[in-house]
């Protein structure tokens, strides 16, 4: 088979993977179409210039959309792996169709008439079973949240990014050469090493994550357990000097010592503050997704070494919403990052953090206190590079609000009210999470 139209065949696989794999998950609207845009000149220079180079353009397309999925999350290891998997399913698609149709022809096993004759029905062929490769991904992606879990990873491992796509590189090339060969056994076992590695790669990456989501909600569960168990003691004491606090309150009333008494009565209520304090740690075990419960824990923690007076509502455990979670991720820390930062340079610093859900909808909410001094028109706030603190690039708001105009379903406000900052946005609910409410 030409190698030109071979790269037409290709182009038309990408672009099912683009559709149905990347957007929404990985891709944007705008970056999605760019891609498609490429892949159709791709098929179209194919299908009408004949030449070994114009498959060049696969490693362009590769080129491109690897530069658009590091630049949205920030690592090289997720669209390495992207690429990987996409191959193999393009390798598992071609290997009992077209490539055991070429390799037949090429030893002759049937004729020039025969090969020409059945090649489009093992074109189509190889689409669907693409197509159907595809699905059973999307799946077992939509079940165990694979995107979700590795889009999510601390570490950028260029190093080993660099080495897998070397691998690819020199993997697929031998697989062509080997069907152009006509050797199969050779096509197997290149195809065999880029397919197995990429099962292997993936299954270990996932058994990591999960190891390290169940080592911080283990730490969760940990403080927690502090909380309550710094609780009972202090009810313990508590209880133990109750009854002479009461006293020496009856003492000073019977004196009508009116400043000792409510000096007494506010050391009472200080004393019994943490008692009536909920566990906030508790609150957050409640969150089914492990990232927004180890982004709250991190942030609880952060504002309580900081002596920040910190409420916590959540009322949802954030099963599943209708928005990428790595996007959801950004949004929340940007709110959750403006407020601290904010909450620095007041006298009374304090954060309200709100999640909660309805049948259809999931809304987030932060307030904080600010600095009223610093006279800001609300409009001068919200723009691109613009911040009130030293040192910042003030581009937080400007990237959530960027994020969310990309979900049409979304809503979001930022305003301003007596002395607290509030910014919240809601989300739609996924369909079959509705249905099963």
């Amino acid at each position: 088979m030409d190698k030109s139209f071979v790269t037409s065949i290709i182009a038309v696989n990408f672009l099912q993977m683009i559709w149905l794999i990347t957007y929404k998950k990985l891709l944007s609207l705008r970056e999605t179409f760019i891609l498609s845009g490429f892949v159709v000149i791709q098929f179209i220079s194919g299908m009408f210039i004949t030449g070994s180079y114009i498959a060049f353009s696969q490693l362009l397309f590769l080129a491109l959309q690897f530069i658009f999925v590091a630049r949205k999350l920030n690592n090289w290891f997720i669209p390495s792996l992207l690429i990987s998997i996409e191959n193999s399913l393009i390798l598992l698609s071609w290997i009992p169709t077209l490539d055991t149709w070429d390799i037949l022809h090429i030893n002759q096993i049937i004729t020039d008439l025969t090969y020409s004759k059945y090649l489009y029905l093992f074109i189509l062929l190889q689409q669907l079973l693409l197509f159907f490769l595809i699905l059973l991904v999307s799946y077992l992606n939509k079940r165990f949240s694979l995107s979700n879990s590795i889009s999510l990873l601390p570490k950028k491992y260029k190093l080993l990014s660099i080495l897998m796509l070397l691998l690819l590189l020199l993997l697929s090339g031998l697989k062509q050469f080997s069907v152009l060969q006509g050797d199969p056994i050779s096509v197997l076992y290149s195809s065999g090493i880029v397919i197995g590695s990429t099962i292997i790669i993936t299954f270990n990456l996932l058994l990591a994550i999960k190891y390290n989501d169940e080592k911080k909600y283990i730490e969760l569960l940990s403080e927690a357990y502090k909380q309550e168990k710094n609780k009972v003691t202090l009810s313990e004491e508590f209880r133990q000097e109750y009854q002479t606090l009461l006293l020496s309150l009856n003492s000073y009333l019977e004196q009508k010592d009116k400043e000792k008494a409510i000096s007494l009565l506010n050391g009472i209520i200080d004393y019994s503050d943490p008692l009536l304090t909920p566990n906030l740690y508790k609150k957050i075990s409640s969150i089914s997704n492990p990232a927004v419960r180890g982004l709250l824990t991190s942030f609880l923690t952060k504002c309580l070494t900081a002596n920040i007076d910190i409420r916590l509502n959540v009322t949802d455990n954030l099963t599943n919403v209708k928005m990428n979670i790595v996007d959801f991720i950004r949004c929340l820390s940007i709110l959750l990052n403006n407020a601290y930062e904010a909450t620095e340079q007041t006298n009374h610093s304090f954060i309200s953090i709100t999640i909660e859900g309805t049948k259809d909808f999931l809304t987030v909410e932060v307030r904080n206190t600010y600095n009223e001094e610093k006279k800001v028109s609300f409009q001068t706030l919200l723009q691109n590079n613009f911040s009130t603190k030293i040192g910042h690039q003030g581009k937080g708001l400007h990237i959530f609000m960027t994020i969310l105009d990309q979900y049409p379903e979304c809503d979001y406000t930022i305003t301003q009210k007596e002395n607290q900052f509030i910014a919240n946005f809601t989300l739609l609910k996924a369909v079959h999470e509705r249905r099963h409410l």
